[in-house]
This record gives structure tokens, sequence and C-alpha cells, in this order.
């Protein structure tokens, strides 16, 4: 994730370690589970206008799927 982060051209972590550890635990290492909640957690923090993905947009958007 965090690779993918800085291909898109971004020099600062987006996604706090606990949101990494709760993408890890839900994701079980499937790419597609890992890319969608990734995603809508992304979502979530922009429309909150929060600059840092945590683990509260991490659950919202596991509730979401």
């Amino acid at each position: 994730m965090q690779h993918q982060v800085r291909v898109s051209g971004s020099i600062q972590e987006i996604f706090s370690e606990e949101a990494l550890v709760a993408i890890h635990q839900f994701g079980h290492g499937v790419p597609r589970k890992i890319n969608t909640l990734c995603s809508q957690s992304l979502l979530d923090a922009f429309v909150r206008e929060n600059k840092i993905v945590g683990e509260a947009h991490v659950r919202r958007a596991m509730n979401e799927l």
C-alpha cells in the first residue's frame, strides 16, 4: 500500500499504522479486498477532510463492504 502511495507521487505517509493493521487483518492478503478497502478508506478520509487515513476511516469502510 505504501509503495502504491509513493508511486502515485505522494511523499508523505497517508495511512496510519493502526489503519494498516486493520487493513491487513480485513484483507487476508487478497489484493482485491485490500484495494477496495483502501479506496473506500481514502474516500472516507477525503469526505471528512482528513489528510491521514486512520483506523476509524478503515472501520467505517469495512462496515460499508
